[in-house]
C-alpha cells in the first residue's frame, strides 16, 4: 500500500510533462494548514491528521493525509496549470525524481504563530515551513537545477500559494483554557501581530526568489460544522457564530493593504488575494445557487474531540451535493468550485484570477498555452 501514491503521482506527473514540451509553470509551492496539507503530518504524533478511510475516498490512491473526500484546491490549481501536483515534503515522493516540482510544506493544524494547534500534537508552523521552503533552495535545488541563474528562474516562474490563518484563531485565541493569546492581546492587536507575522514571512519567502504568489483569505470559521454544533449544544439554531466570524474579519480587512503594500515594495513581485471569506459564506447561506444542497451537516461521520471523520464510517453517498466533508473541510466538489473560481473567476480573487497571473505577470519559461480553460 504503500508505494500506490508513490506510482499514481509519478504516471499523474508524467501525463501532464508530455501533454507539451513547452513548461509554463514551473513549479506549485504550497504553505498552509489542513486545507492544503497532503500527507506532511502521517507520521507525527497527531490527532490533527487525515491519512484513514474515509479520507480519499474518491482519490485515487484513496487516505494519503488531504483532509476531504478527494483532492485539494492545491491539486486541482495543479491540474488547471498542467504541472505535477506538488508532492509532501514530509512525504515519500519528496525526493521522487530529477526535476524540480515544488512541494506541499502544509501541515494540519499549523498555524502563523508557533505554539497555535499544538493542543492537538505537533505541527509544522508557518516559520518552519518556510524554513523547509529555505533548505529547498539551498540544498534541494541545486541538486536538480546547475546553476544560480536556473534555481532564480525556476523560483520566478513558479506559483506560491499561501493558506494560513484559521487556525491561529479555532485553536488558540478562541481557547482561553490552553492559550494566553486573548488576554494578552485584544481582536485588532492579535490580528495585528498575525499580519504582520505573515507579512515577515512572505518576505522571506520573496528574498528565497519567490514572486508569484496567491494569498487567501481566512474563511467564516464560525459557519464550521463543528463550531456551529458547539453553539447550539443547547437547542439554539444559529447558522454561524458570528463572534468569530467577526474575528477573522478583522485579520482579513488588514490584509489586503498588507497586501497592497508588500506588492508595492517587493520589486517583480505580483501578489493575487483569494476572498476566501466572501467564497464560502455564499456556498454556506445559498448553496443552491452554487450546485450544492446542504451546507450545514458534514457528510462523513465526525468525532466529538476536533471533527475529523471517525475511523472506517461510510459517509454519506451524495458527497458532490455537500458543502463540508467533515466538521471544518470542505468536500471534493467545493475544492473544485473554489479552484476554479481562483484560476479563472471574476468575483473572488484581487486584483485578478491566477490565469492573469500567468499570463500577465509571471516570467514563464515559455508561451503558456495549454491552460485549461471552463
Amino acid at each position: 500500500m504503500a508505494t500506490k501514491p508513490l506510482s499514481f503521482l509519478v504516471l499523474l506527473c508524467i501525463s501532464f510533462l508530455t501533454k507539451s514540451k513547452a513548461e509554463h509553470v514551473a513549479a506549485l509551492y504550497v504553505f498552509g494548514d489542513s486545507d492544503l496539507d497532503n500527507g506532511n503530518n502521517n507520521q507525527k504524533p497527531t490527532l490533527a491528521k487525515a491519512n484513514y478511510p474515509p479520507y480519499g475516498i474518491d482519490y485515487p490512491e484513496g487516505a494519503t493525509g488531504r483532509f476531504s473526500n478527494g483532492f485539494t484546491i492545491a491539486d486541482y490549481l495543479a491540474e488547471f496549470l498542467d504541472i505535477c501536483q506538488p508532492p509532501a515534503f514530509m512525504g515519500p515522493m519528496a525526493s521522487a525524481g530529477k526535476r524540480p516540482r515544488g512541494y506541499d510544506y502544509a501541515s494540519a493544524s499549523a498555524g502563523i504563530l508557533p505554539e497555535t494547534g499544538t493542543i492537538v500534537g505537533p505541527n509544522l508552523n508557518l516559520t518552519e515551513q518556510v524554513r523547509l521552503f529555505r533548505k529547498t533552495v539551498e540544498t534541494i535545488l541545486p541538486q536538480r537545477l546547475k546553476t544560480p541563474e536556473a534555481i532564480s528562474r525556476h523560483l520566478s516562474s513558479s506559483v506560491f500559494l499561501v493558506s494560513i490563518g484559521s487556525n491561529d484563531y479555532s485553536t488558540n485565541y478562541l481557547l482561553p483554557q490552553s492559550s494566553n493569546s486573548s488576554r494578552l492581546y485584544n481582536p485588532d492587536q492579535f490580528a495585528e501581530l498575525l499580519i504582520n507575522q505573515l507579512g515577515n514571512h512572505l518576505q522571506e519567502m520573496y528574498r528565497l526568489g519567490a514572486r508569484n504568489f496567491v494569498v487567501f483569505e481566512i474563511g467564516p470559521i464560525g459557519c464550521l460544522p463543528t463550531t456551529v454544533a458547539l453553539q447550539n449544544i443547547n437547542g439554539t439554531k444559529t447558522q454561524c457564530v458570528e463572534k468569530q466570524n467577526d474575528l477573522v474579519s478583522i485579520f482579513n480587512a488588514k490584509l489586503a493593504p498588507k497586501i497592497n503594500y508588500l506588492t508595492s515594495s517587493l520589486q517583480h513581485s505580483t501578489f493575487v488575494l483569494v476572498k476566501t471569506f466572501d467564497l464560502v459564506l455564499g456556498l454556506v447561506e445559498n448553496p443552491s445557487r452554487y450546485g450544492f444542497k446542504d451546507s450545514r451537516n458534514p457528510c462523513c461521520v465526525i468525532s466529538n474531540t476536533i471533527g475529523t471523520c471517525v475511523p472506517n464510517k461510510t459517509p454519506c453517498e451524495d458527497r458532490n451535493s455537500h458543502v463540508f466533508w467533515d466538521g471544518a473541510h470542505h468536500t471534493n466538489a467545493v475544492n473544485r468550485f473554489a479552484a476554479k473560481e481562483i484560476f479563472n473567476g471574476t468575483s473572488f480573487c484581487t486584483p485578478f484570477s491566477l490565469l492573469n497571473l500567468v499570463r500577465q505577470h509571471a516570467p514563464l519559461t515559455s508561451p503558456f498555452r495549454n491552460y485549461r480553460n471552463f
